[in-house]
């Protein structure tokens, strides 16, 4: 598979959990034919181990616009940053994906948003 079409499904499934915890990744892989993918895996086993240190990376970025981001844009900008602290996915090559993402998913210019919120967090 694909390296864009693995980041659609962990873009997927960390929507997902942000709706419905996972409590059974094996489970979840195995239900959508993705047990084979070990970057699927390895993405959403860094975000979960991860979660809190990316959640306060992305809150001090936006301090009260934070809680004006929709699921799907938290999802994309967790999916990204994840990448870029702790998976050593170059920063460019993550923003650029999630930039994608957001033009797919979001509402017709919050690609813009995602890829200034990301470029913030990368300067800083």
């Amino acid at each position: 598979m694909i390296r864009k079409i693995q980041r659609d499904w962990i873009f997927k499934l960390i929507y997902e959990d942000s709706i419905n915890k996972i409590e059974n990744l094996d489970k979840v892989l195995e239900n959508h034919d993705l047990s084979e993918e070990t970057f699927i895996r390895d993405s959403i086993n860094s975000y979960n181990k991860n979660y809190e240190k990316i959640e306060e990376i992305v809150k001090n970025s936006l301090k009260k616009r934070y809680n004006r981001l929709s699921k799907v844009e938290k999802s994309i900008l967790f999916l990204s940053i994840n990448e870029i602290y702790f998976m050593d996915i170059p920063h460019q090559v993550s923003i650029n994906e999630a930039v994608e993402l957001a033009k797919t998913y979001c509402n017709d210019q919050d690609y813009q948003i995602i890829n200034s919120i990301l470029g913030k967090i990368v300067r800083s």
